[in-house]
């Protein structure tokens, strides 16, 4: 099924508020995976899960080896630490997040029996004479406020220690091509799977196909590795985003990838001694670029040494997987994250493209 750019957008444009205004931060990605399950489940794809939680649709092809793409259902988050006698809420992060941006945002706090409560993040320096100039250094400086007065009160609301945190940034159009929201790192790729899977729908041309909507990047790639062990793909290809640091105060020499210019084709990010990171396979990003300009779809590289994606952890299990990844570039991750939709059409164009051309 042969969709044009402008039919991706304006599936992006539908698609991206619920996937990315649904509950998941890492653990807890139930909301979205039944979501995502909803999305394809009438397509021709087999659905299975596995111990992580994983989503896994697979689907048979006609030409030897085993594809396995990659993009997580998980967000950054928060988890409940401690409840103090006058009912305030302290908290640790889930992922990897500046504790500065928690300050004056709006959360949801999802209880046992799966109830949503709102609650309101602040610290202990605003608000206090002698300290309201300091700004808050760590996590162990923020609370979360639900209107109760009591520890007992809180629990009377459901809400527990453990209980899952989700920052809320209600998704924005901002100008004619950008898109503003939560947890676009990493639910605009979730979109792009999806797309991938509903345009490959009369497609039996390509290898055996595994799109694994994975649990836990956020904490380790947790899901990807079990998964990958389990498959035991040939190739491996993970979805994530890459920084568009095309902002002010951003030099030339320190430029990653911008907005508007396209699909980001992973080169390398945090490789060192002792942190998993990814080396692309060579073979891969030539074939990509050749995909960009055979098919007339505007790309940008990425070579930055920091960050990691499912292919980090991918590329070294089993015997060894070839890897690489796609991305689509993003402004302020792990904040209120902003791509740009023209990006998102390019990535699905180069995924489609790739699945159908690729050899292993």
């Amino acid at each position: 099924m042969k969709l044009t750019k402008e039919e991706i957008a304006q599936d992006f444009r539908k698609l991206i508020k619920p996937l990315s205004e649904t509950f998941g931060p890492s653990g807890q990605e139930d909301e979205v995976y039944e979501l995502i399950k909803k999305e394809i489940e009438s397509y021709d794809v087999t659905i299975s899960t596995d111990v992580m939680g994983n989503l896994i649709a697979f689907k048979k092809g006609n030409r030897p080896g085993k594809l396995m793409v990659a993009a997580h259902m998980d967000e950054i988050g928060l988890i409940i630490r401690h409840i103090d006698a006058n009912g305030f809420i302290f908290i640790e992060t889930l992922g990897g997040i500046a504790p500065q941006q928690f300050f004056g945002k709006h959360v949801v706090i999802r209880t046992e029996d799966g109830r949503h409560i709102d609650g309101i993040v602040n610290s202990l320096h605003p608000g206090r004479p002698d300290r309201c100039t300091e700004m808050p250094k760590s996590i162990g400086e923020f609370f979360i406020e639900v209107g109760a007065e009591s520890r007992e009160e809180v629990y009377e609301m459901g809400i527990q220690e453990g209980d899952p945190v989700s920052i809320d940034y209600p998704v924005i159009e901002l100008g004619k091509h950008r898109v503003g929201g939560k947890a676009l790192d990493d639910r605009a790729l979730v979109f792009m799977l999806i797309e991938v899977i509903k345009m490959l729908q009369d497609e039996k041309d390509t290898p055996d196909f595994y799109a694994v909507f994975t649990t836990q990047e956020e904490v380790g790639a947790r899901g990807a590795i079990v998964a990958a062990r389990s498959i035991a793909p040939d190739m491996a290809i993970a979805l994530d985003m890459s920084l568009a640091t095309d902002i002010p105060g951003v030099s030339a020499q320190k430029m990653v990838n911008s907005l508007g210019k396209g699909a980001s084709i992973k080169i390398m990010d945090k490789l060192s001694t002792c942190v998993n990171g990814l080396l692309a396979d060579r073979k891969i990003v030539k074939e990509m670029k050749e995909i960009c300009r055979e098919n007339q779809i505007t790309y940008q590289i990425e070579a930055y040494a920091a960050g990691a994606t499912d292919a980090s952890f991918m590329q070294t299990l089993n015997a060894g997987i070839r890897a690489g990844g796609i991305q689509i570039p993003m402004r302020y991750v792990h904040s209120y994250e902003v791509v740009d939709v023209r990006d998102v059409v390019d990535c699905v164009g180069l995924l489609y493209h790739f699945v159908k051309k690729t050899e292993i």
